[in-house]
């Protein structure tokens, strides 16, 4: 999500916080919900630039490693040109790729200590059950994301590519040769689609979405405000 659609996003839901002052007394497990939804909000907007300036230097750091590095010398050793060709294709695909998980970890970055001190506000349980489980699920949001916008990164392109070969079977390139070049292909364009799976196996799961929209509309249940009901899910998200 971009930082300009989640701003019109925050706006969205924070604007219909306006007639909370009007409502009845809230339980105090909505209340702390609420002021903690406030106080997170208030650090994501003034951070704004803090993001431009880390996505900046992520896509400047990833820069080097787009036509030039060890990775690009192997495949430019392939003097098979369908496997080179090949590689390479796998190669611009497994870059843009890290560009994205560059950007958007530029924002878990800077939100990280933001978000780590609103939940620190919940280190005392919440009463209500299917809140309790709503903060639950926010940690695990945390854990996620930064599992899984973690590795864009020269680094991790490069260590990719040292699978790069040219290979010949019996003697010569040919078809055989083609398949095996193609199967690390796929390697590369499925990489960080397979590894943010691999970070959703182990840190997310449907359990915690269905977590997050349950206290969301557990907190319209107890009159909390709509806006920062609607907001709670999307709370640490860029």
């Amino acid at each position: 999500m971009t930082a300009r659609v989640a701003i019109a996003l925050t706006a969205a839901f924070l604007a219909l916080a306006a007639p909370a002052a009007a409502q009845s007394p809230k339980p105090a497990d909505v209340t702390r919900i609420e002021s903690a939804i406030v106080e997170l909000s208030k650090q994501k907007r003034a951070a704004d630039g803090d993001v431009s300036a880390r996505r900046r230097a992520a896509t400047g750091a990833l820069g080097p490693c787009r036509t030039k590095g060890p990775g690009w010398t192997r495949i430019r050793r392939v003097r098979d040109r369908a496997q080179r060709n090949a590689y390479t294709r796998g190669a611009r695909a497994l870059w843009g790729d890290l560009h994205e998980v560059a950007e958007e970890g530029a924002w878990v970055q800077v939100y990280t200590p933001f978000f780590e001190r609103f939940l620190r506000r919940f280190d005392t349980p919440l009463s209500d059950p299917v809140l309790q489980a709503g903060v639950q699920a926010q940690r695990k949001r945390l854990a996620y994301q930064q599992a899984a916008n973690s590795f864009g990164t020269c680094a991790t392109f490069n260590t990719q590519l040292r699978k790069v070969r040219e290979f010949k079977v019996g003697g010569s390139h040919g078809v055989s040769g083609d398949y095996y070049a193609g199967r690390i292909y796929n390697t590369f364009v499925g990489y960080v689609a397979n590894r943010q799976r691999s970070a959703a196996r182990v840190h997310w799961s449907s359990r915690y979405e269905d977590a997050l929209d349950a206290a969301s509309a557990q907190l319209k249940a107890l009159g909390g405000n709509e806006g920062y009901a609607n907001y709670f899910p999307f709370a640490f998200r860029g």
